[in-house]
């Protein structure tokens, strides 16, 4: 066991892969992952989650911030969240059966100037198998699945799986996260077109707001099954959302051939709030632009939470 003292630390790496050791007592195919989620100044998180990508398998931390995840041995990454200290995923590990690996997450002090571009995930679809290469343009990406050798290049499908060309492995999307910095509510003077919500309502909100944007029964789950957690944290939230052109300006530009028949990017900024009264300037409905797929269709979404700023519109 890894004993964390009380004096700072801020030279320790994200996560820690202490041991990794075959244990009879284990089933055959399954693995036990275990270990502390601590920050960078030896606090314990409660709370955290431990997952899964896909999130199939997950578990949160206790009191002492230990947690207990049992994977198969076809599981190959995990990530650890929180909603106030962010994501770390550790990726492409070998998960054996029959053993047990101790894996101790230290995420950063909150604190600092940096935002993270959290789960950006990419869906392709087209009615034939196509030779599709995606590339981003982003350059604080911290981490990419599956690997990201200059960008992505997957035969899609009509069900939208995703064969990777080189490997011939099948994955649901592409993922990728970053670390950035200035995310800002866009607006006009002192009026910002989006959403403040009361949290009790945030499921049949998302439901809306993402029908409106084009998004299919499943990308609305994988979204709201992610997002809704987090934007509860508090009574209130502000939400706007980031859509198409200003996605490419304000996130990550993409380059992807053959070129999308129809495609659909957005990125939700928000902001947890104890009451509307923190709000000083005017929000107004957002309104979308329609959406309809044809052809070979990209879907991409994203989001992050951010301070109450505000940034001109361009």
């Amino acid at each position: 066991m890894l004993l964390f003292g009380m004096e700072k630390r801020p030279s320790l790496p994200l996560y820690t892969i202490v041991s990794d050791k075959e244990d009879q007592t284990i089933k055959k195919g399954f693995c036990i992952v275990e270990g502390y989620v601590v920050d960078q100044s030896g606090k314990k998180i409660q709370g955290a989650l431990v997952s899964t990508v896909s999130h199939k398998r997950q578990t949160r931390t206790d009191g002492n911030g230990f947690y207990t995840l049992k994977l198969t041995y076809k599981d190959s990454s995990i990530y650890m969240f929180h909603e106030k200290y962010g994501e770390i995923v550790v990726p492409n590990y070998d998960f054996k059966s029959q053993h047990r690996v101790v894996i101790h997450f230290n995420p950063e002090d909150p604190s600092g100037p940096n935002q993270t571009v959290k789960k950006p995930v990419i869906y392709l679809y087209s009615a034939e198998p196509t030779n599709v290469s995606v590339v981003l343009n982003h350059p604080g990406m911290t981490f990419m699945y599956p690997g990201y050798e200059n960008g992505w290049n997957m035969e899609t499908s009509d069900s939208g799986t995703l064969k990777d060309i080189s490997t011939k492995k099948e994955y649901p999307y592409l993922f990728w996260e970053a670390k950035t910095s200035g995310l800002k509510y866009q607006s006009n003077s002192n009026e910002v077109d989006g959403f403040l919500i009361a949290t009790d309502t945030i499921v049949p909100f998302l439901e809306n707001a993402l029908n409106q944007l084009g998004l299919n029964a499943k990308e609305q789950t994988d979204f709201i099954t992610f997002w809704a957690p987090q934007l509860i944290a508090q009574p209130f939230v502000l939400i706007q959302f980031l859509v198409d052109e200003t996605y490419e300006s304000e996130i990550a530009p993409i380059t992807v051939n053959p070129i999308p028949d129809s495609q659909r990017r957005l990125f939700m900024l928000y902001t947890p709030l104890s009451s509307m009264e923190e709000v000083s300037y005017t929000i107004l409905p957002q309104q979308f632009a329609p959406f309809n797929r044809s052809g070979l269709t990209l879907i991409e979404w994203g989001g992050a939470e951010i301070d109450l700023e505000i940034a001109e519109a361009h």
